[in-house]
């Protein structure tokens, strides 16, 4: 793809890969900008209901307008010429905000971050997603590789490419995406380490269930690891239903009991005794007593 044109848009690099296509980097010549251009899978052009996924993607985050979460430009297809002897093909793309920095992953160390710097990213992200939950929408693939922190530590919350409407039904191979490594020869579909319990189990989700992905994220940056651990995709999978992982205020002393407890709501198995993210605000940065 480096070096072709889609419409008027110059592919100079590759930014990455998931379940609803890749993403490329990209010149618009006619607005001289960059952007991120993700391309729908020839496959997934091909099967109408894939193909409605992912135009619903770019109307999803066209109804989003918050600064935490990319922006979308628009949603288009463009005819390429195939290599030597090859036939022309038909590639459906959606152009986004380019957005540059790390992605949280590469932000958290092992001891998780300190105090201040959880409240810088933590509280920006339950905005945005806050945002998209007034919208009627569910991200549902929610991890740190999602998450882009720029250089002035602003940070950006990417890829709806499983979001739904949480009033429609959801379909049960929409959890499905990359593979992810865990530890060992453990390889699971999706990610796994950040679904709820009822994302694994194939139920009809609702923002409740980013609350769970989002006290997983919380619960990192606090002590440097995932709540819910295991060698193989069996383990990781059991935790998430059954293990009660210790508290953070545990784990890490600098952080005050009641942003423990705000993570540890947000952790509960039962959707319905979860947090609200109307009732999440900035809790009092001084040690509880």
């Amino acid at each position: 793809m480096i070096g072709k044109k889609l419409a008027h848009y110059t592919v100079t690099a590759k930014l990455g890969e998931g379940g609803m296509g890749q993403v490329w980097l990209a010149h618009d010549e006619r607005l001289d900008r960059d952007v991120a251009i993700k391309v729908l899978p020839p496959g997934f052009a091909e099967d109408p209901e894939r193909l409605a996924r992912f135009e619903r993607e770019a109307k999803t985050l066209a109804a989003l307008d918050h600064p935490n979460i990319v922006h979308i430009y628009s949603v288009e297809s463009a005819t390429v010429e195939g290599d030597v002897g090859g036939e022309a093909q038909t590639v459906h793309f959606l152009t986004m905000q380019r957005v540059e920095g790390r992605q949280l992953s590469e932000l958290i160390p092992s001891d998780g971050l300190p105090l201040e710097r959880i409240f810088q990213l933590g509280i920006p992200l339950a905005e945005a997603l806050a945002a998209a939950h007034e919208k009627g929408i569910v991200h549902r693939d929610l991890k740190p590789a999602n998450i882009m922190v720029n250089d002035e530590g602003r940070l950006k919350v990417l890829d709806f490419g499983l979001a739904k409407l949480h009033q429609a039904a959801a379909a049960p191979e929409m959890t499905a995406g990359p593979t992810e490594a865990l530890t060992g020869e453990g390889k699971i579909l999706g990610t796994m380490p950040y679904m709820s319990p009822e994302q694994l189990e194939g139920k009809d989700l609702d923002p409740r269930s980013d609350i769970f992905s989002l006290g997983i994220l919380l619960y990192q940056m606090a002590t440097g690891h995932r709540p819910f651990k295991g060698d193989t995709s069996a383990d990781v999978h059991s935790s998430i239903l059954r293990d009660q992982p210790a508290a953070v205020d545990e784990l890490n002393e600098e952080v005050p009991r009641d942003v423990a407890r705000v993570v540890s709501l947000c952790l509960e198995k039962d959707p319905d005794q979860r947090l609200s993210l109307i009732h999440i605000s900035e809790p009092t940065r001084q040690p509880a007593t």
